[in-house]
């Protein structure tokens, strides 16, 4: 049996935060979720993947809220 991966249609970078948009197609129509993470290098430099932020990561979220919710507007039904 195969498995499907979902992917989000989009995504923005700045330094290490990413912002991903998600589709979900429900009853009323498409609705779009926004995911944050920050990505950084373990001890053993083994690449990992966070949901928290520290102050010097502060600027890069305002960039991709802004930049995803420019493109959330501009897809919207």
């Amino acid at each position: 049996m195969a498995t499907e991966t979902t992917r989000p249609i989009h995504s923005f970078h700045c330094a290490t935060v990413r912002a991903s948009i998600w589709k979900h197609d429900g009853k009323y129509g498409a609705c779009y979720a926004i995911t944050f993470s920050r990505t950084f290098t373990d001890g053993d430099g083994h690449p990992k993947t966070s949901g928290s932020f520290g102050k010097q990561d502060l600027s890069a979220v305002a960039t991709v809220i802004r930049q995803a919710e420019g493109w959330v507007r501009e897809h919207e039904a």
